[in-house]
């Protein structure tokens, strides 16, 4: 009896291990703070359901990142998710999982034909809140500093809407615009951006427009250890705890949350479906793009902790 017991027992694992479900998660940078959020998120709830999760760090690099899907590939995991990537210069690994039927999520990566889905947030909405509540935060009158991120899609995005905005206002002078290199030392190089900005203008800004928050930090931490007691209105993107804590003790003025979590949860539902035997159009309903709601926070309406 034991014996047939035991007989189940490794019947029943071996099926088990034979069904696990296989997931290769690849982040174009652990460094910054939203794709860890995304990341964190993603491997605990993975995890938890059983699935065998290869979480992967390209860290800033495209032949990277190539090459973890040529792995993964090789791996024959059963789906794909890519957070904040490079869709177009990735596109000839991107082909091979296609042809291999290996369904591809992507998070705030941008669209691109092949891939199930990419969930993300409205980065032309994103762009509008924080450009306008910083220039009426102004009234519409004062010299800013600009912090743009040109690779990612949707920073880009953001940054188009604000040069829009400032058409509108006459009032408002760039003193100087930075493009952020994608790179490990981002910070590093955004603040001695920055400290350049602080000596060579000094009190004369006003405010300084950042593409996500992290350079919020940045621009913050530098402008108080130079410029005690000016405020400055500094606006982000992304609504992390640490952006939240700072908005709390006036060293930021306002971001537009995203709500990362919440996307990653969003991908493991769509896997979860995918692997379960549902097709994609039972799964998307035929769309795309997924969008996740962005409330702007300042001060005066913080969530509570």
């Amino acid at each position: 009896m034991l014996a047939v017991v035991l007989g189940m027992c490794c019947l029943m694992d071996g099926l088990a291990r034979a069904e696990e479900v296989r997931v290769g998660f690849v982040a174009t940078n652990f460094a910054a703070e939203a794709q860890a959020r995304i990341a964190g998120r993603f491997e605990t709830t993975a995890k938890e359901k059983g699935w065998n999760v290869q979480m992967l760090n390209s860290a800033g690099s495209i032949d990277t990142q190539a090459a973890q899907l040529d792995n993964l590939l090789q791996m024959k995991v059963d789906a794909v998710v890519l957070a904040m990537a490079h869709p177009q210069e990735i596109r000839p690994s991107l082909e091979k999982l296609f042809a291999a039927g290996i369904p591809v999520i992507t998070i705030d990566s941008g669209y691109v034909k092949g891939v199930v889905a990419d969930i993300t947030s409205d980065n032309f909405g994103i762009g509008a809140r924080m450009s306008t509540y910083l220039v009426d935060t102004l009234g519409g009158k004062g010299n800013i500093i600009v912090i743009k991120f040109e690779k990612h899609q949707g920073s880009r995005r953001r940054g188009k809407v604000l040069d829009i905005v400032l058409s509108e206002y006459p009032g408002i002078k760039v003193l100087a615009e930075y493009s952020v290199v994608a790179t490990k030392r981002f910070m590093d190089d955004t603040r001695s951006a920055m400290e350049t900005y602080v000596t060579r203008f000094g009190d004369k800004i006003d405010g300084v427009w950042c593409a996500f928050d992290q350079l919020g930090y940045v621009a913050g931490d530098v402008l108080s250890e130079k410029l005690k007691g000016k405020k400055v209105v500094i606006v982000g993107a992304d609504g992390n705890q640490e952006t939240m804590r700072r908005i709390a003790n006036g060293a930021m003025s306002a971001s537009v949350a995203q709500p990362f979590e919440e996307m990653a949860a969003m991908a493991v539902d769509i896997v979860e479906k995918l692997t379960a035997g549902k097709s994609v159009a039972e799964v998307t309903g035929g769309k795309k793009i997924f969008y996740a709601e962005t409330p702007l926070y300042d001060a005066l309406n913080l969530p509570r902790q």
